[in-house]
């Protein structure tokens, strides 16, 4: 919890914009909000499809690098490929 006690002479605006402060650095207000909804947990097909899915990634990042034919472009239209291919 927050807790932003007012100094002598102080204005509200200059006490209100340091409790604001305090609350974006604390992390209080993500962790509401993050908290707010339920996420539903992944079912164990979809996590294992996940893994295997980043695996085979890594492994065409490596390969592409070696080549030498590593950027976006070209990643995003094999990693459209082995989706098909592996029916993920």
């Amino acid at each position: 919890m927050v807790e932003v006690k007012r100094r002598p002479n102080e204005s509200i605006g200059s006490l209100m914009r340091r409790f604001n402060r305090f609350v974006q650095v604390s992390g209080v207000l993500i962790k509401a909000k993050k908290s707010q909804f339920r996420e539903k947990k992944k079912t164990e097909r979809k996590e294992k499809n996940a893994a295997i899915m980043g695996m085979h990634l890594s492994k065409l990042r490596k390969k592409l690098e070696k080549l030498g034919k590593y950027d976006e472009e070209t990643f995003e239209e094999e990693k459209r490929k082995m989706k098909q291919e592996l029916d993920l």
